[in-house]
């Protein structure tokens, strides 16, 4: 995690979780603003991450390698608020409350394990089918959501040996 020759820092190996799933909320960005906290060997120990989406939503994230937070996600709305347990990134539950606080519904995940399964899934489905990508998640999105990435990189002036 540390080691700039792989890639290392928090951005790359916790900060893709939050940055997807504003992706999966609101879209591509319109506006990235970034900052970090860098490690004696040159990669990002902290970073924060701010991305303003169209019509004035925004996405806030933290992402550290060094520091353990409650590793939840929260969507906040004029409604009210959706709290999603740790480990948010996993298959697992969450909490749907009012704008007055009040617990709105609950949903208990009962997938086993990790949720991965249904990644190798559709990754057999795939290559029964003859297909080098699938529609779920289409090669375009994955590279300009690595866009994204690249944009808060080139904020916090985070470089790998090879670029």
């Amino acid at each position: 995690m540390n080691n700039p020759q792989l890639g290392g820092g928090a951005l790359l190996d916790l900060g893709i979780y939050p940055v997807s799933f504003a992706w999966n909320l609101f879209g591509p960005p319109k506006q990235v603003r970034a900052m970090a906290t860098m490690t004696a060997t040159g990669v990002d120990r902290q970073v924060g991450v701010l991305l303003e989406h169209d019509d004035g939503r925004q996405a806030v994230m933290q992402a550290a390698l060094d520091t353990a937070g409650p590793n939840r996600a929260v969507v906040l709305g004029t409604a009210g608020r959706i709290e999603i347990d740790p480990i948010w990134y996993q298959a697992t539950s969450f909490t749907v409350f009012d704008v007055a606080g009040a617990v709105r519904e609950r949903y208990v995940s009962t997938v086993s394990g990790r949720g991965m399964q249904y990644q190798a899934l559709e990754a057999e489905r795939c290559i029964q089918a003859g297909l080098t990508s699938s529609d779920l998640l289409p090669p375009a999105e994955s590279v300009a959501i690595m866009g994204t990435l690249d944009e808060v990189r080139a904020q916090i002036g985070l470089r790998y040996p090879d670029e």
